[in-house]
């Protein structure tokens, strides 16, 4: 009920930013659109089960579980089951853009499906350059068309369509190109929900930036106000014979959105039209002369007009009708057999992991898997992340996973809740994972009794940072769980207590290299703040959430006022930024301090801390402690989690009651009143840090751990088929 609300209330939250973006960019047609979807009553459908690749008579009962088990493959099997064909056939068309082919080619090679052929038309280009570059093409999965005089894009599209092999079609212009997850995801929805177009938002690149959002379900009425769907769309081949292909219309002034023209056709035809909403995963490329196609046009509303005059046969009463029931159609397919013999870059790989965590945003956690990842991914580990929370009004940190894996999935982006369980289930079907590791993600807790039943060679690896949070669900569900990873010794010590033998319980201690950092203060942060060399500079830097307490990093800001020496800066984002920052501007004149929200990287403010102060109510081995330590800093932390065991007893911190600004205060004035303590202090820091290991170990120590986890679960599960048999042989 918790997690609903709290879905619900972040959902209100995206639709009002959504608003006010959209107004601020002129998307007026896209803004009257989502409100009219959004709040006029619309009559509410039933969710359509379909069992089979055909279409069944619709369930009534929400068990959407069944047939995994029966369609899901052996690691390897999809690659001698594969069919011959692709499953998605990209067209790009290219005229006079050959300088940009290269760039658009490999970022349909690079896509998280592989089942992918690409089909380069050569427009008839004027440019010598751009003919001789198409024809120097060699690269796999590519067929090339070239023109034998200037041809219209609508026809380079319709010419590459009619040579594909694909089930589905995408069309790309020469300078745009896709993010990698992007068509699995528009095959996904194809297969999964039976969609017949599936487009994405769009972000500007190149002389523009920015992104343009787009509408979820667009039906007729919206397509014929404006064009609610993106050039790249992936969608059915036959649909596009349905509707007759794309029709041209000429150039410059005579030039009429041959696409928009296109996508009218199919909603009229009763297509069902998606957009991911959530996420710009089509990148479109802004030139200071404008793009070919769309300069010096004639206005959108004169072509809207040519466009609806020209289908104005196709607009009936009727038309409308069953559009907009298509529109409001929710369909669930449990069987995806294309899907599930489709290769998919995962396949290849030393071994295969998913890490399911709550969301990919700034903080200690996820720098520590994104680092981790990162170590797994140069060991020749396949690596495949979801997240299963919205994280809207959070500092989004999946950019991190996606600079060192490109299967990054963040669900809320591109997926309703009800939707989550069938796409984990695929995602487990087709990538043959080794390992799981679980990260605090709810949604996946829930599926491991299923997950167990359908997947006993799976390795589920449960990694905790402190004994408060997840710890009531690890128990609820430990049967289901087939190994423990603990951050700190009093984790570890909370896995012995409900029963974990030391076989399947493992510490692995977060790391950060040491050289990385520096303990001379920044001139740069020096002249920014205008600090003096003899001021002392107390700081903060981590997440803005209830459980860092920076409030009370304010509070010890404010009571130490009267200290003239003193500097206080903090840095950092989350989700109390906004309460933060209100405080911060309304503290006193006389209070010297800086609030300087997210930063690019922390390592000079680090280096510019005297004294770094942890007020924390709760946490485990904070990253932010660990490297306050690498830069010298002297601390003063609340005595939590794993805290005190990593300063232990070196002379580098003091330890408070937990969000106690009375004790940090005091903690704070011992140290200042004695600045060769405080010097000593920050020597010892430096030496603790020396001691811990590196982001290196941390990450062999982590695939030590998920390979121990892998031969446990297999010897496990060779014991239960030899123990099945001995059963049946005495029966």
């Amino acid at each position: 009920m918790v997690t609903a609300l709290r879905l619900r209330l972040s959902r209100s939250r995206l639709l009002f930013a959504t608003a006010l973006r959209l107004i601020s960019t002129g998307q007026f047609d896209v803004l009257c659109a989502v409100f009219r979807r959004r709040f006029l009553p619309v009559q509410k459908y039933r969710i359509e089960y379909l069992l089979d690749d055909g279409a069944a008579p619709p369930r009534t009962d929400t068990n959407v579980s069944d047939g995994w088990e029966a369609s899901r493959l052996s690691d390897n099997a999809h690659h001698s089951t594969q069919s011959t064909d692709p499953l998605v056939s990209v067209i790009i068309p290219c005229f006079n853009y050959g300088r940009f082919l290269d760039r658009a080619i490999d970022s349909v090679l690079n896509q998280t499906l592989s089942a992918v052929e690409v089909i380069v038309v050569e427009g008839g280009s004027t440019d010598k350059e751009t003919v001789e570059i198409v024809k120097r093409l060699d690269k796999v999965r590519i067929r090339v068309i070239m023109q034998d005089k200037p041809t219209l894009v609508g026809a380079n599209r319709n010419a590459g369509i009619a040579i594909a092999r694909g089930r589905y079609i995408c069309c790309l212009d020469a300078d745009d190109t896709l993010d990698p997850t992007y068509i699995e995801k528009a095959a996904y929805h194809l297969e999964a929900h039976q969609y017949d177009v599936v487009s994405t938002g769009i972000r500007l690149v190149g002389e523009k930036s920015g992104t343009i959002d787009i509408l979820e379900t667009p039906d007729l009425r919206d397509m014929t106000t404006a064009n609610h769907v993106a050039t790249c769309a992936v969608f059915r081949r036959d649909l596009w014979e349905k509707v007759g292909g794309f029709h041209d219309t000429g150039k410059g002034q005579d030039h009429v959105a041959e696409d928009w023209d296109f996508w009218l056709r199919c909603a009229a035809s009763g297509a069902r039209i998606h957009n991911i909403t959530g996420e710009h995963l089509f990148n479109y490329t802004v030139h200071s002369s404008g793009s070919l196609s769309s300069s010096n046009v004639q206005s959108l509303s004169k072509q809207k007009a040519s466009i609806l005059n020209r289908n104005k046969s196709s607009l009936s009463r009727k038309a409308f009708s069953h559009s907009r029931e298509q529109a409001h159609r929710r369909i669930l397919r449990t069987r995806l057999t294309r899907l599930l013999q489709t290769p998919h870059s995962a396949s290849g790989a030393k071994r295969s992991l998913l890490v399911a965590v709550p969301f990919l945003i700034v903080g200690g956690a996820e720098r520590l898997l994104s680092s981790v990842i990162r170590h797994l991914a140069s060991q020749g580990w396949s690596v495949t992340v979801i997240s299963t929370l919205p994280q809207q009004g959070h500092e989004d940190a999946s950019g991190w996973f996606k600079s060192v894996c490109n299967e990054v999935y963040m669900l809320p982006m591109f997926l309703r809740e009800w939707e989550f369980d069938n796409f984990i289930r695929y995602l487990i079907a087709t990538r043959g994972f080794d390992a799981a590791l679980i990260a605090g993600s709810r949604v996946f807790y829930d599926l491991l009794p299923e997950i167990k039943k359908t997947n006993p060679d799976l390795a589920v690896v449960d990694l905790l940072f402190n004994t408060i949070g997840h710890t009531d669900t690890h128990a609820r569900y430990i049967d289901c769980i087939d190994y423990a990873i603990a951050e700190n010794p009093e984790v570890v010590a909370w896995f012995k207590s409900k029963g974990w033998a030391d076989i399947g319980v493992k510490l692995v201690e977060s790391g950060v290299d040491i050289h990385n950092f520096g303990t001379t203060r920044s001139a740069a942060v020096a002249r920014e703040l205008n600090i003096d060399d003899d001021e002392i500079v107390i700081g903060f830097s981590g997440r803005l959430s209830d459980e860092k307490a920076p409030e009370v990093f304010l509070e010890i800001a404010q009571a130490l006022k009267n200290d003239r020496r003193l500097r206080f800066v903090m840095t950092g984002g989350g989700p109390l930024k906004a309460k933060i920052e209100t405080v911060a501007r309304n503290l006193p004149d006389d209070v010297r301090f800086d609030f300087l929200g997210m930063v690019e990287s922390t390592k000079d403010y680090f280096a510019t801390y005297d004294i770094f102060v942890l007020p924390s109510r709760l946490d485990g081995r904070p990253i932010a402690l660990l490297e306050a330590l690498a830069s010298g800093c002297a601390v003063v932390a609340s005595d939590v989690g794993g805290v005190p065991t990593v300063l232990g007893n070196g002379g580098a911190g003091l330890l408070c009651k937990p969000a106690n600004t009375a004790a940090f205060v005091a903690a704070i004035q011992s140290i200042v009143a004695d600045i060769d303590k405080l010097h000593m202090m920050k020597k010892a820091a430096r030496e603790i840090a020396s001691r811990m290991r590196s982001e290196t170990q941390m990450g062999s120590a982590y695939e030590d751990a998920l390979e121990a986890a892998i031969r446990l679960k297999r010897a496990k599960t060779s014991s239960s088929v030899v123990e099945s048999a001995q059963l049946q042989a005495d029966g």
